[in-house]
């Protein structure tokens, strides 16, 4: 029996996916049902059938496709488009602006290093393409929403006249980008003329034939050039080399505290902003961009991070205007344009409605705030109450805004009462 995958092509996954997009009060007869969220599960369909077909999709939109050099493949998550040319790879963003790819120079130990040269068995299937050079080493490269993996296995131990133990693979950069290697030695940073990083090479890990993680690091080889070495004595062969490129790798200001912030916790996204909760940071400070400390565990925040020609950068640091040890400020976060709201569901006051004056007198009652954006300024537009401000209603624990409209709920708010106001 074919699967489903076998059976529907993907214009056809496409055209189940997109459905309609003006929403109907319900399916009317001979129209196609309006999906209200990515997770409804349409009428007729069971939801392992669903969940088969949006797979199928997303392995479609990031599938390798022959072009007349070799092959390229699509990331619409990362918003590039990477060229293989049975060499190596390069990658250019749909708004231009860089270029940056790889391509494997040499393998093997220090002594005696075995060149790259000639062109590679290929092999493309579905997200996944390889370049086999040899019978020693094969690079692998898998498309998907996390961005490029670009990865090497090993078969066997390369040739080697002394006892040496780190094997040694030397990349070529290509494309205008300047790699710098992070500080913990596990990826490294692109970086455009101006100094911005523009996309991250991250996430490095290297394990043995019986899943024994060894040490490797990247370490810098010139303007053009990168090194990728392997700790690997009493390692037992076939070794798998992962690390993941990303355009982004996005981390907190004023990460690194005593204790876990949660960066990261809740995510929200529109256009070139994005919006990172971390409903745990410790500072005491409040507003926009005020100097974090440590003396307000749990208090929380919130931070933004905007994208302009590929490069990330961290634009605003959100705190409440009322902070307090244990609010949870930034469990929740939405944006919409210039539009910023943020739930802390475990915030004190006992007051109703509007930007009205703060306390301390209902535990855990729950609060959103409202911040816009003025050029690359953030402000505080409003301090969210319920109209019926309850203890333990959790008021924030979610979020959420499109244009003039917000909507904040209160998951554990005790009413019984049914309908609209």
């Amino acid at each position: 029996m074919k699967t489903l995958h076998q059976l529907l092509s993907i214009p056809a996954l496409a055209a189940l996916l997109v459905a309609a997009l003006p929403a109907r009060a319900a399916t009317e007869p001979g129209k196609p049902q309006a999906l209200t969220s990515p997770d409804q599960v349409p009428e007729g369909l069971a939801k392992s059938d669903w969940s088969s077909i949006r797979a199928a999709y997303e392995a479609g939109r990031h599938a390798f496709q022959p072009t007349a050099t070799g092959w390229q493949a699509r990331n619409p998550g990362q918003q590039w488009t990477t060229q293989f040319d049975k060499r190596g790879f390069l990658a250019t963003p749909k708004d231009g602006g860089w270029q940056w790819g790889l391509e494997l120079q040499s393998y093997g130990f220090a002594e005696n290093p075995t060149a790259i040269s000639g062109t590679p068995a290929v092999r493309a299937d579905g997200q996944r393409l390889s370049y086999q050079w040899d019978a020693n080493v094969e690079e692998w490269f898998v498309n998907d929403a996390r961005g490029l993996e670009h990865g090497f296995t090993v078969n066997r131990r390369p040739a080697s006249a002394a006892a040496t133990t780190t094997l040694d693979f030397l990349l070529g950069v290509r494309g205008g980008l300047r790699p710098q290697v992070t500080g913990d030695a596990l990826g490294v940073e692109f970086r455009d003329a101006a100094g911005a990083t523009v996309l991250n090479y991250s996430g490095l890990k290297v394990w043995d034939a019986d899943g024994k993680v060894l040490a490797s690091r990247f370490t810098a080889a010139g303007d053009n050039q990168v090194r990728l070495l392997v700790d690997e004595r009493a390692a037992r062969y076939p070794l798998t080399i992962d690390p993941v490129a990303q355009q982004a790798y996005l981390k907190a200001s004023n990460n690194g505290g005593p204790s876990a912030d949660y960066f990261g916790t809740s995510v929200a996204v529109a256009g070139d902003t994005v919006v990172v909760g971390a409903y745990q940071e410790d500072s005491g400070s409040t507003g926009v961009n005020n100097t974090p400390d440590e003396s307000a565990a749990n208090s929380g925040a919130a931070y933004v991070f905007v994208r302009s020609g590929g490069a990330w950068t961290q634009q605003a640091y959100l705190k409440a205007s009322n902070t307090g040890a244990g609010d949870g400020f930034g469990y929740s976060v939405a944006v919409s344009g210039d539009t910023l709201v943020v739930g802390a569901p475990s915030e004190d006051g006992s007051t109703t409605g509007v930007n009205s004056t703060p306390n301390e007198s209902a535990s855990a009652a729950g609060a959103a705030y409202v911040f816009t954006r003025s050029g690359t300024t953030w402000s505080q537009q409003a301090y969210l109450k319920a109209s019926n401000t309850g203890g333990g209603d959790k008021f924030g624990w979610s979020v959420a805004v499109a244009g003039d409209t917000l909507v904040v709920g209160a998951n554990e708010e005790g009413s019984s009462s049914t309908g609209v106001n």
